[in-house]
C-alpha cells in the first residue's frame, strides 16, 4: 500500500496516516510504502497527519475499497506557503512586487507602488505584515502594508523623514525598533514600530552618533547588538542595543578593521559570524563573540568583480552569496559550520547578466532572485540544496528604471 511524494522540501518532513492509523514519516520525495499491508477485499483511506513546516501536502487517489492488488497509485504533493518579492527602483522612485511560484521559482508581477525618492535599501518586518523602504534621494522611510493574501503593497501613511541621505535599513528580530543608517552624517536612526499598522515613530535621543561613515547595517538575531560597515572609517563597528528603548548605545562598542571601502554587512541565521563586503572586492568574514558581540577576523577572499552587492546566507547556514555587478556573477560560498570561514563553491561564480545589484533567498532555500541593474530585469534562479550550485529558473522579467534593492518573504499559510 503506498504511492509517491512530489514537492516536499529538502529537510521537511510529512506524516501520513492510512485509515486513521499505520503512520508513516515521508522525509524525502519520491515512492513510498506503508509498513502494514491491506487485507484482499479491504480498504485505504490515506490522509495527512502532521504538515511538513511551511508546507501544505494534499493527497489525491488517496482511497479506495474492495482491494485486489498492491496499490501503488496514492500521490502527496506539497506546496510551499506562498512567497514573494520586493524590488526597489532607483531611478523611477517606485517599488515592484512579484510572486514567487514555489515549484519553479519562476517570478509573476504584481504591479508597482510610488515610494520616496531613489529607494536604496528595504527590510521586511519579522511579523511578515510589513516592507520599509529607505529612501536616498529625499533621505525618508517608506512604509508599506503586505495584503496576507496576494502579497501585494499598500502604502501606509506618508513617508517619514530621517537622518541625511540613509543607504541601509534593518529590523530587530523581536520587530520592535528599525535602524536605518547614514553615512554622510554619521548617524544611525532609530524608530519604534506599531505592531498593528506598522508605522514608525523616532524613539527619543535619535538619531544617534556612530563612526566612520555606516554605509552597511545589520541587527544580531539575538537582538542585543547592531553592527556598521564604515565606509570612510575602513572599519566595522558593534553598537550595543538598550533592551527597553531601542538605543544605540556608544558605551560598550567595538570596531575591527574592515579593508577598504566597506559597503555591506549581513549576518548568517544562527548569529555566529558576520560577513563583510569591500569596495576593493573582497568579501569578509567575522566570528561574533557570544557574550559580547566583540568580531574577530576569520577570513577574506578575493572576488571576481567590483562592485560587490550585499552578502546572503542560506537559510541552512550552508552558503553564502555575493551580488558581483561589474564582472555579472553571482560568487557562491560553502560556510565552514564551525568557524564561519568561506570556500568557493564548485563552479562559482555563477552567470547572472545584467549586471546584478542586489540579491535575496527564497526561505524555502530552494531559490535565489536577483535585482538588475544594468538591463532593468528581475531573475530567478535555483538552488541545489546539497551543492549550493545556482542555475536559472527561467527567463529574467522587465522591471522598473534601476532595480536596486531587493528582499523574499515567505507569508504563513492561510
Amino acid at each position: 500500500m503506498g504511492g509517491t511524494v512530489a514537492g516536499l522540501n529538502s529537510g521537511a518532513t510529512v506524516t501520513l496516516l492510512n485509515s486513521g492509523g499505520n503512520s508513516l514519516s515521508v522525509s524525502s520525495n519520491g515512492a513510498f510504502t506503508f509498513s502494514t499491508a491491506v487485507a484482499a477485499g479491504g480498504s485505504y483511506a490515506v490522509t495527512v497527519g502532521t504538515q511538513p513546516s511551511n508546507q501544505n501536502c494534499t493527497v489525491s487517489n488517496g482511497a479506495g475499497s474492495n482491494i485486489s492488488a498492491n496499490i501503488t497509485s496514492v500521490r502527496v504533493t506539497c506546496a510551499g506557503a506562498p512567497e514573494f518579492a520586493y524590488v526597489t527602483h532607483w531611478s523611477a522612485d517606485s517599488v515592484s512586487a512579484y510572486k514567487v511560484d514555489s515549484q519553479t521559482g519562476a517570478l509573476t508581477s504584481l504591479g508597482t507602488v510610488a515610494s520616496g525618492a531613489s529607494p536604496v535599501a528595504l527590510v521586511v518586518h519579522p511579523s511578515k505584515k510589513f516592507v520599509y523602504v529607505a529612501n536616498s534621494g529625499d533621505s525618508t522611510i517608506s512604509i508599506y502594508a503586505i495584503n496576507q493574501t496576494n502579497g501585494k503593497l499598500a502604502q501606509v501613511g506618508t513617508d517619514l523623514p530621517i537622518g541625511h541621505l540613509p543607504q541601509s535599513i534593518a529590523v530587530d528580530p523581536a520587530g520592535n525598533f528599525v535602524y536605518t543608517a547614514s553615512p554622510l552624517d554619521n548617524k544611525i536612526s532609530v524608530h519604534a514600530v506599531d505592531p498593528s499598522s506598522g508605522a514608525l515613530s523616532e524613539i527619543a535621543g535619535s538619531p544617534f552618533p556612530a563612526a566612520g561613515g555606516p554605509a552597511g547595517i545589520a541587527v544580531h538575531p539575538g537582538g542585543k547588538y547592531v553592527y556598521t560597515a564604515n565606509q570612510i572609517g575602513n572599519t566595522v563597528t558593534k553598537y550595543v542595543i538598550d533592551q527597553g528603548s531601542g538605543a544605540v548605545l556608544a558605551g560598550g562598542s567595538t570596531s575591527a578593521p574592515g579593508g577598504f571601502g566597506p559597503t555591506f554587512v549581513s549576518i548568517d541565521p544562527a548569529g555566529k559570524t558576520l560577513y563583510m563586503t569591500n569596495i576593493d572586492r573582497f568579501v569578509t568574514g567575522f566570528s561574533i563573540d557570544a557574550a559580547s558581540g566583540d568580531l574577530t577576523q576569520v577570513g577574506t577572499l578575493l572576488t571576481t568583480g567590483g562592485d560587490l552587492g550585499t552578502p546572503r546566507v542560506h537559510p541552512s547556514g550552508k552558503f553564502a552569496y555575493v551580488p558581483n555587478n561589474l564582472a555579472q556573477v553571482v560568487s557562491g560560498f560553502a560556510v565552514d559550520q564551525s568557524s564561519g570561514v568561506l570556500s568557493p563553491l564548485p563552479g562559482s561564480p555563477f552567470a547572472a547578466g545584467g549586471v546584478p545589484a542586489d540579491l535575496a533567498i527564497s526561505a524555502s532555500g530552494k531559490f535565489m532572485v536577483t535585482a538588475n541593474w544594468g538591463d532593468e530585469s528581475v531573475a530567478a534562479y535555483s538552488i541545489d540544496q546539497t551543492t549550493g550550485a545556482v542555475t536559472s529558473a527561467g527567463a529574467a522579467l522587465p522591471a522598473g528604471p534601476r532595480p536596486r534593492a531587493i528582499v523574499m518573504v515567505q507569508l504563513p499559510l492561510s
